[in-house]
Formats: C-alpha cells, sequence, structure tokens
C-alpha cells in the first residue's frame, strides 16, 4: 500500500488488528475504533498509511505495521508442500502459524515434498515473483546424495547442459562439485520441475537427499534447525539476487 493511496478503514483494521474483515466491520460500527484519536464508525471511511489506529483506548497501532511485507528464510523439513494448501500433505506455510495473517505468506518457489533446506516465504508478491522468474538466472544451490559414486565425468556432462527423457528441452548448464564418491553440490539457474534429481538420472544415478543451501548469496542459516525460519534483513534480501 503506497502512502500517497488510501484504503477502506475496516481493511486497515483487519490487517493491523489480526482480525477478519466482518469482524472489523462490527467493531468499527461500535465505535470501538479511532483514527488519529478520532472515532470513526464508518467501515468504509478512507485512511492512509501515515495514519494511526486505536482499538478500545487501548491497542495502538500505525496503519503501516499492519501492511508491511515480511519475508523469511524458512529451513523447510522433509514430508512437507511449497503449496498454499493441500488435502493430503503438510503445507510449508502451516510453519508460520504463531505469525499474524500467515494465511497471507507463499512460497517463493517450490523445493519438492522430500527436499529439505532454504525456502523463502513471504507476504511481497513482487519479491516472490522476482526470486522465481527463469529470466532472472538466480543461482540456487543444492546439496544431494547419491546412490553410487558421482563420476567425474558428470561434472563435464552437467556443464554441457543434459536433455532428460521426459523432458522436451535440454537443461541449461548447471555447476556439478564432487564433495565425497557420493556428495555433490550442484547449481543450477531455472529451478525446473525435479530439475536436480533428473540431471543425476541423466547420468545414471539417484538422488537419495537433497537439501538447497543457498539462493544467490544468501545461504541458509546454519542455526535454523529444520522447520525452524527467521525474518530476513534488508541487506540479507539484496543478497537472493546478487
Amino acid at each position: 500500500m503506497d502512502k500517497k493511496k488510501k484504503a477502506r478503514l475496516d481493511k486497515c483494521v483487519a490487517h493491523v488488528f489480526d482480525v477478519t474483515r466482518n469482524q472489523a466491520f462490527s467493531l468499527i460500527k461500535n465505535g470501538r475504533v479511532s483514527v488519529d484519536d478520532k472515532i470513526i464508525c464508518d467501515p468504509a471511511f478512507k485512511i492512509s498509511l501515515e495514519q494511526k489506529l486505536c482499538l478500545d483506548d487501548e491497542y495502538e497501532a500505525e496503519v503501516a505495521e499492519g501492511f508491511a511485507t515480511r519475508v523469511f528464510m524458512l529451513n523447510k523439513p522433509s514430508d512437507y508442500v511449497c503449496a498454499d494448501r493441500d488435502k493430503r500433505h503438510l503445507v510449508a506455510v502451516s510453519l508460520f502459524n504463531a505469525e499474524p495473517r500467515y494465511e497471507s505468506l507463499h512460497c517463493a518457489g517450490r523445493l519438492d515434498i522430500d527436499t529439505t533446506g532454504l525456502l523463502i516465504v513471504s507476504d511481497d508478491g513482487n519479491l516472490i515473483h522476482e526470486i522465481t522468474s527463469p529470466k532472472k538466472d538466480i543461482p540456487k544451490v543444492y546439496l544431494a546424495v547419491t546412490d553410487d559414486d558421482i563420476p567425474l565425468s558428470a561434472i563435464k556432462a552437467f556443464a554441457s547442459g543434459l536433455k532428460h527423457k521426459e523432458e522436451s528441452r535440454r537443461y541449461k548448464s548447471a555447476i556439478l562439485e564432487i564433495l565425497e564418491p557420493r556428495l555433490g553440490r550442484v547449481t543450477v539457474t531455472e529451478g525446473r520441475f525435479h530439475e536436480v534429481k533428473r540431471l543425476f538420472e541423466c547420468v545414471g544415478l539417484n538422488v537419495l537427499e537433497l537439501k538447497r543451501v543457498a539462493i544467490g548469496a544468501l545461504s541458509l542459516d546454519e542455526d535454523l534447525q529444520e522447520g525452524e525460519y527467521r525474518a530476513l534483513s534488508a541487506e540479507e534480501i539484496e543478497k537472493l539476487f546478487a
């Protein structure tokens, strides 16, 4: 919400005080909400970000607080899907249920249900688009445990741009570093469906464990256990595009 723009009072009350739109409507109608110390009983009354709201002469907050975007780093555990809702599986955003209006948070991209590691979760739609846009070529780094030793020839194969039998076009060049006989560090820029797993399938290997450890220049916080998250600073958000 731009500072120069205005929004309905009931919408702002719902955001700021974490209530439903209907509840906000009732609070306003009952004279329990004031704007800059003046009681307003019209839910359609327009206010701006710079104004202050007060509920029951007790809870005061700036309108801007309710519309501030949030960006989190999550260490995604296995068995969670990156969807807003799913009837069969747990969804990653449910891990944020202690946050106000957590239903408005969305995953920036998708990690497979059995893939763990760095996931950006935010209510900033523009930021999510920037992170996930294929045109941005943002590098994403994964650690992959394979079912057999990784041959040295796979390094050149990944770099050349492989084509999987279930894909209609080749993958872009990817960087493979062999850290241990069955542990590889892979950097990709496309983020296509099952990309890392399918790259290894192209060289005759199956991925047993997969973890994302970096996006751009932002690395997963090693202090975060699986299922834990924390807010990102402005400087860390910039690292996503470095």
